[in-house]
């Protein structure tokens, strides 16, 4: 029988300066070779679990519940646990993907052989050999997200640790990642992921650990399979009122292309009417993000034009209360002390009276069902709550357009349904036209009135 490789006995954990434990009682064991999938609601704990594992909480009392064995197999250049954290930028340091993968065997002062063989390994595993000098900057965030996990095997953990590992990947790159886990678990890796979708991986999970509310209920071998679809609710069924046929959005002839990388759109043509409600999807790098920053304004186009809201050639400066833009790592536009004040910003700025300030601040902070998080610090939540915070920032002007990249990254299924109900919302409520870009399909795919598909590029279809 295999040995336990991790023992928590009663672990519980709260965050300094809060008042409600993000841990309670927390105890398992996990046995050398195992995969434990953590699975759970957003805000349950499973971030906060995975990070008192690895020792990267505040204060060490914690650490005192929690029991490691360090396999004999470790060497000087490997380390005893790895950690993929949820947001990959937060853990990526350097410019080039070979430097950024070389990045730990280097302090672990492995020999340059060494280090130029786990590179090779690592990056053929996640899909990513032939990158090597490839700017990080310019991956999108699915490939980020495969350049984090191929960072960490780099080290040779005997402990690996995943949070969310699949939020940013498409089908084809949840099949690669489930490949490079089976492979792990054959060579003989102990792995423990929470995520929030794991039917990909459940032919290798061995146990779920069923978390709520900061403690671990029931250990189970076969999970339930999760409602994906939901009804249509009252607010998600009447069709998405159209201005008599205005576009709001209007792109004519639009290319772009990187330095590094070279074209990521090309002639893209497209009319958005204002109230639709509009999916964007294609797999990682097809040019999505490209688009929604050409759109926005955040990127020139090499040629073409783009009118959006009434602002032709859009500059970034124009955009409060006509475009709202949620980008795919909401830490990348939170800044604020307190939620709070990170809605009512663009509402001060644009010059909103205090009071009516107030009214909207707390209407969408209710709508996005975050009103208990409002004097929280948005770095200090969770990724899924510093989504629906970002989101409730840009929603807090009741824009004319609202740019969603990723907007799912760290929900679970019930608050993906929820946030289409919120965003059904938008065209009646406040006359804003919604686009959304994703690389999965809808969790109710009849929410949008029409689809567009972007592949190397280019919109090749459109679904109605």
């Amino acid at each position: 029988m295999n040995s336990d490789v991790l023992k928590i006995d009663s672990l519980t954990y709260r965050y300094p300066g809060t008042s409600i434990s993000a841990l309670t009682d927390v105890s398992c064991a996990v046995r050398s070779g195992e995969f434990i999938c953590l699975t759970g609601d957003s805000g349950c704990g499973k971030t906060t679990l995975l990070l008192a594992i690895k020792g990267l909480l505040r204060g060490s009392s914690y650490s005192e519940a929690i029991k490691i064995a360090v396999p004999p197999t470790v060497d000087a250049w490997s380390t005893s646990i790895g950690h993929v954290f949820q947001n990959a930028e937060s853990q990526i340091l350097c410019t080039t993907v070979a430097e950024e993968v070389a990045f730990g065997p280097e302090n672990l002062c492995a020999p340059s052989e060494e280090i130029a063989r786990r590179v090779r390994n690592a990056l053929r595993d996640v899909g990513l050999d032939g990158c090597e000098m490839r700017n990080v900057e310019r991956f999108s965030a699915g490939q980020k997200q495969r350049l984090t996990i191929a960072s960490v095997l780099a080290m040779n953990p005997s402990l690996l640790l995943l949070d969310e590992p699949t939020s940013q990947l498409d089908s084809q790159g949840k099949h690669e990642l489930c490949a490079v886990l089976c492979e792990l678990k054959r060579q003989g890796y102990t792995i423990i992921m929470a995520e929030h979708d794991p039917r990909p991986f459940a032919a290798i999970i061995d146990r779920y650990l069923l978390m709520s509310g900061g403690g671990i209920g029931d250990s189970v071998t076969i999970l339930p399979k999760p409602e994906r679809y939901a009804a249509k609710s009252a607010a998600m069924s009447q069709p998405a009122a159209v201005d008599g046929q205005s576009a709001i959005i209007a792109v004519k002839g639009l290319s772009f292309s990187y330095p590094e990388t070279g074209t990521a759109l090309e002639q893209v043509n497209l009319q958005v009417m204002r109230g639709e409600l509009v999916q964007l999807y294609g797999n990682n790098g097809a040019g999505k993000s490209s688009l929604l920053r050409c759109l926005a304004g955040l990127v020139r186009p090499d040629s073409g034009t783009v009118e959006i809201a009434g602002l032709a050639g859009p500059r970034p400066e124009q955009l409060p209360g006509k475009v709202g833009v949620l980008f795919q790592n909401p830490t990348r536009q939170l800044f604020a002390e307190s939620v709070h004040d990170e809605v009512a910003y663009t509402l001060q700025r644009m010059g909103h009276p205090s009071r009516e300030t107030e009214r909207v601040v707390m209407e969408t902070l209710t709508l996005c069902g975050i009103g208990h998080l409002a004097e929280r610090a948005p770095l200090t939540l969770s990724f899924g709550e510093q989504h629906r915070v970002a989101l409730a920032a840009v929603m807090a002007p009741h824009p004319d357009v609202l740019l969603l990249d990723e907007p799912f990254a760290g929900l679970d299924f019930p608050q993906r349904l929820s946030l289409l109900d919120i965003l059904a919302e938008m065209p009646d409520r406040y006359g804003t036209t919604v686009l959304i870009a994703s690389h999965d399909e809808l969790p109710d795919q009849s929410w949008a009135d029409r689809t567009l598909k972007i592949k190397g590029g280019h919109l090749v279809e459109t679904c109605h």
